[in-house]
């Protein structure tokens, strides 16, 4: 009578860490089987190791001009040639990426720090914090996206430049495009909170008298995480490509500092003299918005609960 007791009490005490090893396990096996996600990293990785040590081994300046090679084909001098003004292509295009890379990191830990911790709160609270939370993200919501970034970068952009330099006008284009994704995180992070804070797990830390931060800190965020990780990684595709878009608007980085989307529009009227002015800049641009955007559907499908069903 006792050994069906015991196996039942066996299997519900070992089922929690079977499940963990085999989601460990699962995503590892998962990752090394699913090729594009492999060289979607890859890619990622090695751009990401260019943009920091690429100036240092290849110490050509971005800004000065070369007028003896003005759109040069690639040399020894110039390893992919010059644009219209002289400037070596190779390190201007390593430069843009770390701009690129940068602007995307802050966008995202933005959109991490107040979209996710917003919505948490609301979705765990409510009340008037969840109203006013919601309210402030649909009146943000009622603006086309893009175009909401272009009218912050256009009004404080000019200002901010003066003040702050090149840093500033980093920081601004970063802080335009995070005003407008930490709606659709915080959105996203309220309604997996409404419906965490109702399971049972959630309810008996309440009932053993768990103090609501211990319950958010240590029950709610944890089954957050996956959550968070795959919308920030597949949001960084988009913040990649809008940065591309204010700089081709004049509304990005300024000159003499160089961006992706800034190198594109310099060399349109040069296209017959020298194509690989445009067609570089913009396969970088493109292996960024690939690689992430691979690199953020493998995740989805492995940490997000409702794809695994």
């Amino acid at each position: 009578m006792n050994t069906p007791v015991n196996l039942l009490v066996t299997s519900r005490e070992d089922q929690p860490v079977e499940l963990k090893r085999g989601s460990f396990y699962d995503f590892w096996h998962g990752f090394r089987r699913n090729r594009t996600a492999s060289i979607s990293l890859l890619i990622l990785i090695s751009l990401i190791v260019i943009a920091i040590l690429g100036p240092v081994i290849y110490p050509q300046s971005a800004i000065k001009l070369d007028y003896v090679a003005i759109n040069a084909n690639p040399s020894e001098t110039h390893w992919l040639g010059t644009d219209n003004l002289g400037r070596d292509t190779l390190a201007r295009l390593m430069l843009g990426l770390r701009v690129s890379l940068l602007v995307t990191l802050y966008v995202e830990a933005l959109n991490i720090l107040l979209g996710a911790t917003l919505g948490l709160v609301a979705g765990y609270f409510g009340g008037w914090i969840d109203t006013l939370v919601m309210r402030a993200a649909d009146m943000l919501f009622a603006f086309p996206g893009l175009l909401l970034a272009i009218l912050v970068a256009a009004t404080f952009g000019a200002a901010v430049s003066e003040q702050f330099g090149g840093i500033g006008r980093l920081l601004l284009v970063a802080g335009s495009l995070s005003l407008v994704s930490w709606p659709m995180m915080a959105r996203l992070v309220r309604s997996q909170t409404l419906v965490l804070r109702e399971q049972e797990f959630v309810m008996a830390a309440h009932i053993l008298g768990a103090s609501k931060r211990h319950i958010i800190v240590a029950h709610i965020l944890p089954n957050l995480v996956g959550l968070i990780v795959v919308t920030s990684t597949l949001n960084a595709a988009s913040v990649v490509v809008n940065e591309a878009v204010l700089s081709l608007l004049g509304l990005g980085i300024q000159p003499p500092d160089p961006s992706i989307g800034k190198m594109i529009t310099d060399a349109t009227p040069y296209l017959e003299k020298n194509m690989l002015q445009i067609f570089l800049p913009s396969m970088v641009l493109m292996m960024i918005v690939l690689s992430v955007s691979f690199l953020g559907d493998f995740l989805r499908d492995v940490l997000d609960p409702q794809t695994r069903r």
